[in-house]
C-alpha cells in the first residue's frame, strides 16, 4: 500500500516537473521568435543587401519556424493541453524535425559564406551574390526536408492517436542517423573546420592590419559568426547526445511513458536556446550589428 503511494507521488512529481519545464520552454519560445524578428529586422539595417545579409534573414526565418514547432506546439501543447499531432502526424513530425535540420544547415551556409568572402575577397567584393546566398537556402532545405522524409511512414495517426507504426529496429537506427549525424555531427564538423580558420584569420588580422572601416566590418562579421558557431556547437552536441541517451535507454530498458516524457521535454531546451539566442550573440559579439540595430530602432518613429 505504501509503495503505492510512493509511486503515485512519484509520478504526480514527474508530471509536475514536465508540466513545468514545458511552460519554461513555451515562455522562451516565446522570447525566442521575439528575438528572431529584431535579428531579421536588424539584417536590414547592415548595410549593402548581400549574400551575408539575406542568409542572416532566412537563419532568423528558419529558427522561428523550428521554435514554433517545438516549443509553442509541442511544448505549449503539453503544458496548455492540446496536441496538434493527433490531427497532422506525419506533417508534424516532418515539419518539426526538418526546420530544425534545414536552420542548422543554414547557419553552416552562412559560416561557408563567410569563409568564401575571407578566401576570395575579390570575387566576393565584385558582387553581391544574392543568387549564390538563394541557392546555399535551397541545398540546406533540400538536405533537411530530405533526411526527414521517412517519418512520413514512420508515424500515423492510430484509433485517433499519432504513434510510430513502422518497424521499431529501423526507427531506432534511423533516429542514431539522423540525430547524431545529420543534426550534430555533420554541422559540427563543418562548423569547427571554418571556424579554425576564422581564428587563424583573426590572428593574422591582427597582426598585419590596420584600423580601416571596410576590414573593422569583415573582422566583425567573422567574430559575430564565431561566437554563434560556438554555442551552437555546445547547445547542438548537448542536444544530440541527450537524444542518442533517451533512444537507447528507450530500446534497452523500457522507460515508462512518464519518464520519457520528461526527458523529451528536457531535450526540446537546448534546441530551443539554440534557435532563439543568435540575435543575443550577434548583438553582443558585432559592433555593426550593434550600429544595426540601433539604426534600425531610430526607423521607426513612436
Amino acid at each position: 500500500m505504501n509503495e503505492s503511494v510512493f509511486d503515485d507521488q512519484y509520478i504526480s512529481w514527474i508530471d509536475f516537473t514536465t508540466e513545468n519545464v514545458a511552460l519554461c520552454g513555451f515562455t522562451m519560445s516565446l522570447i525566442g521568435i521575439f528575438l528572431n524578428i529584431l535579428s531579421f529586422q536588424t539584417a536590414r539595417f547592415l548595410g549593402k543587401y548581400s549574400s551575408a545579409v539575406c542568409l542572416i534573414r532566412m537563419l532568423a526565418i528558419w529558427d522561428t519556424s523550428s521554435i514554433f514547432i517545438d516549443g509553442i506546439l509541442d511544448l505549449g501543447g503539453q503544458y496548455f493541453g492540446y496536441d496538434v499531432r493527433n490531427f497532422t502526424c506525419q506533417l508534424y513530425y516532418l515539419n518539426g524535425w526538418a526546420t530544425g535540420y534545414v536552420a542548422n544547415f543554414h547557419l553552416v551556409s552562412l559560416v561557408f559564406d563567410r569563409f568564401l568572402a575571407i578566401k576570395m575577397p575579390i570575387w566576393y567584393g565584385a558582387d553581391p551574390h544574392i543568387h549564390f546566398a538563394y541557392f546555399l537556402s535551397f541545398i540546406s532545405f533540400a538536405v533537411g526536408y530530405s533526411v526527414c522524409l521517412p517519418t512520413l511512414y514512420i508515424f500515423e495517426v492510430t484509433a485517433g492517436t499519432c504513434k510510430m507504426t513502422g518497424d521499431p529496429v529501423f526507427f531506432f537506427w534511423y533516429l542514431r542517423f539522423l540525430v547524431f549525424f545529420i543534426y550534430t555531427s555533420c554541422p559540427f564538423m563543418l562548423i569547427l573546420f571554418f571556424n579554425g580558420y576564422f581564428i587563424k584569420y583573426l590572428i593574422t588580422y591582427k597582426r598585419t592590419h590596420k584600423k580601416s572601416s571596410s576590414c573593422n566590418d569583415d573582422h566583425t562579421m567573422v567574430i559575430m559568426l564565431a561566437t554563434v558557431s560556438i554555442t551552437f556547437l555546445m547547445f547542438t552536441l548537448i542536444c544530440g547526445v541527450l537524444c542518442i541517451v533517451l533512444f537507447q535507454m528507450q530500446r534497452e530498458t523500457k522507460l515508462d511513458e512518464s519518464k520519457a516524457n520528461l526527458i523529451a521535454v528536457f531535450l526540446q531546451i537546448p534546441a530551443i536556446m539554440n534557435s532563439s539566442l543568435n540575435f543575443v550573440f550577434f548583438y553582443l559579439s558585432g559592433r555593426g550589428y550593434r550600429n544595426a540595430f540601433r539604426k534600425m530602432i531610430a526607423s521607426y518613429k513612436f
